[in-house]
């Protein structure tokens, strides 16, 4: 509820609850621009030159005739991807004529394509295939929308929401597993402490022309927002909270800008418009070339295109998905939606972010309990068109059926993505700081929600009472005195022994403590399992193709390194050594591609040599050859060396033996005597002395 606060012209805007009656209250002008030609005509707004206010409240008390309900267009029958049977949020898959599909076979020739497939095969990366259908083609994006009455309903009503028999037929009759007949009224999944997911919200020129000004669209699109949050706030535990908003200016360009291509006139309008269906894939791959970094979980848009009969469509457990992905056919999906304007278009928002966060149809008239649709009871089928996921809303819509609580607790446990699922006040908000939208915003000690009653919170004032320190509404570590929980008390359990540890509150915060896992990848369960903890569970990538392929007759997980993602990917059991790849994905902390982790659905690669690791136990076929070939040309390397070495120390010691040549003893040449010279004729008488003394020495 938003107060303008001017004395010369006070007006309230939003909606509010009275004795179990759902009442809004807009601006005359305001009015005057969304109501449908089935609402009461005021006076012109023109007449009171103070403004005006118009309040009325949703009726239960006439219902439309079904013969004035017009069908679904047939544009549906273009779109498969909530239909699939393979859908991760439907948990018995149909077989596999509509899923991919990784051949093992060896070649059947020496062509290109085949030596290209030998190779894949011998290097063992299986080459992709698509599973054969009966039918020429299988697309794979089938949205969830809402479907208005015809203009001309005699009755007020809300807004028709498609059949059963136009949305998700193809289901079928499919196993009482995949509508969440087991788990109708149970909230084990969700949150036990509040939390919030961020979205951003954009609004197209045609929304923006309908409240004329950016600032009248803006004001409706916060008090839409707050209405949503608070009924998820008190049924799940889970605030909506608008980080971002997109506003465009109310004059539709003759065309669109790149960044902004949905941002365009309705189909006619001479300016090639976009249908409800198709400003989805277009706003949905907008949202996913703008990455995640704003934080939001979620993006949706607001327009003022309905498309016949359609005034709201989504795709079905997206939640928290940042990140487009594109199909065959063209369709692009990612953590998306789209509301049209109508007199209660919160209602129809709240609807769409229902299918983001896995919720399929509440069930109507003409179904069957094994129905792909959400029953009443478990004897039961029909909701009688009383809740918000009902397909054919013309009721006092202001809460979700049991079954839609089963369904999607149950999905925000094990199917859908939930990393943007996180405590309050982590960043702030865009909102007209309402008391009573279930989220405490600056100024404000604590926030119950809308209707609810709390002995520690004033929910007229979002302050504590006296003596309150915290609210138990507000997260599980406040008790009931209005005081914070000891150090001591439990506030998470653990889920396994081996592979979660429990949480206690720290003893001066109303929050839980951050979840706490074993390390991913730690032995758990019973030995020779092959069981591992991953994400808290103890589970393996068999127990998780058995969960989710139980109509499949799924036992045994490929190859880790068949898909290089995160996708559950399960052997085939006909026998034909087909991997079946499911669009559920393994649970984080599972192992994924060579020595990856699972991390949101998304496979994030590990280190060298967790990956050489990983690689060589799952192609052990080609790896224990390839290391038995290194091993002998490693030993042969090492025996040559041996060889050289001992053949060079033989021929060394066998080489002949010389002895150290002897130095030449140097020639002595004899002297001889100089020629002995006739003695002096002195001396010619004397006695020859050589005689005695031998020949004399020069």
């Amino acid at each position: 509820m938003e107060s303008h606060d001017d004395l010369h012209q006070l007006i309230f805007e939003g909606s509010f609850e009275h004795d179990n009656q759902l009442w809004h209250i807009k601006p005359l002008e305001s009015f005057q621009r969304i109501r449908t030609h089935s609402d009461s005509d005021p006076l012109p707004w023109q007449a009171h030159p103070t403004g005006g206010l118009v309040v009325w409240r949703e009726s239960s008390d006439h219902a439309p005739n079904p013969d004035e309900i017009v069908a679904s267009s047939c544009a549906h029958d273009q779109l498969s991807f909530n239909s699939n049977p393979q859908h991760a949020v439907y948990h018995a898959p149909q077989p596999p004529s509509s899923s991919q599909q990784i051949q093992f076979n060896p070649p059947s020739s020496f062509s290109l394509a085949s030596m290209t497939s030998f190779l894949d095969h011998l290097l063992g990366m299986p080459s992709y295939r698509p599973a054969q259908s009966p039918s020429a083609d299988i697309n794979f994006n089938q949205s969830s929308r809402l479907v208005p009455p015809p203009s001309n309903t005699k009755t007020r009503t809300l807004h028709r929401r498609q059949s059963m028999t136009n949305d998700i037929t193809w289901l079928g009759n499919s196993t009482t597993s995949s509508n969440f007949i087991n788990s109708i009224g149970s909230t084990m999944g969700c949150p036990i402490g509040s939390r919030v997911v961020f979205i951003g919200v954009a609004a197209d020129c045609t929304y923006v022309s309908k409240y004329k000004t950016q600032d009248a669209a803006r004001m409706a699109i916060l008090n839409n927002v707050n209405s949503v949050s608070a009924i998820y706030q008190r049924t799940f535990n889970v605030s909506i909270g608008v980080v971002e908003l997109n506003v465009q200016s109310p004059e539709c360009p003759a065309s669109p800008k790149a960044d902004a291509l949905w941002n365009v006139a309705c189909p006619g309008s001479g300016t090639g418009g976009l249908d409800l269906n198709r400003r989805l894939s277009v706003f949905s791959d907008w949202r996913g070339k703008k990455g995640g970094g704003d934080g939001a979980g979620l993006w949706h848009l607001m327009s003022d295109c309905s498309s016949g009969s359609e005034v709201g469509v989504a795709w079905l457990g997206q939640l928290c998905e940042v990140e487009s992905q594109t199909s065959n056919t063209g369709q692009v999906t990612s953590g998306t939606g789209v509301t049209a304007a109508t007199t209660n278009e919160w209602q129809v928002m709240a609807h769409e972010i229902g299918h983001n966060f896995g919720a399929i149809h509440d069930c109507a008239s003409g179904c069957g309990l094994s129905d792909a649709c959400c029953p009443q009871s478990q004897s039961s089928c029909n909701s009688n068109g009383n809740y918000l996921m009902s397909p054919v809303a013309t009721k006092n819509t202001t809460n979700f059926s049991p079954c839609s609580i089963g369904n999607i607790c149950t999905t925000l446990h094990s199917t859908v993505n939930t990393s943007c699922l996180v405590t309050p006040g982590r960043r702030a908000v865009i909102s007209l700081q309402q008391c009573g939208n279930g989220i405490v915003e600056p100024g404000e000690d604590c926030d119950p929600g809308q209707n609810t009653n709390s002995s520690c919170c004033d929910p007229r004032t979002c302050k504590f009472r006296a003596g309150a320190v915290c609210d138990p509404l507000n997260g599980p570590c406040c008790q009931s005195d209005c005081q914070f929980a000891s150090s001591q008390q439990v506030c998470r359990p653990s889920a396994n022994a081996e592979c979660d540890q429990e949480e206690r509150c720290s003893g001066s915060d109303v929050h839980c403590p951050d979840d706490k896992f074993a390390a991913n990848g730690k032995d758990c369960g019973p030995s020779g399992m092959g069981l591992k903890c991953a994400a808290g569970m103890c589970t393996s990538r068999d127990e998780q193709c058995k969960a989710q392929g139980t109509m499949l007759s799924l036992t045994k997980a490929c190859p880790v390194g068949a898909t290089m993602d995160c996708k559950i990917a399960c052997v085939d059991p006909t026998g034909r050594a087909d991997c079946i790849v499911l669009s559920t994905n393994f649970v984080d902390g599972s192992e994924c591609g060579y020595g990856g982790r699972c991390v949101g659905g998304n496979c994030k690669a590990g280190s060298i040599k967790d990956t050489a690791e990983s690689w060589f136990k799952s192609n052990l076929a080609i790896s224990i050859p390839i290391a038995i070939v290194a091993g002998l040309l490693g030993l042969m390397f090492l025996l040559m060396i041996f060889r050289c070495l001992r053949d060079c120390a033989t021929r060394s010691s066998s080489r002949p033996q010389y002895a150290p040549p002897i130095a030449p003893v140097p020639r002595i040449i004899p002297t001889h005597p100089p020629p002995t010279q006739p003695p002096h004729p002195s001396q010619r008488n004397w006695i020859d002395p050589t005689v005695y003394n031998g020949p004399v020495r020069v």
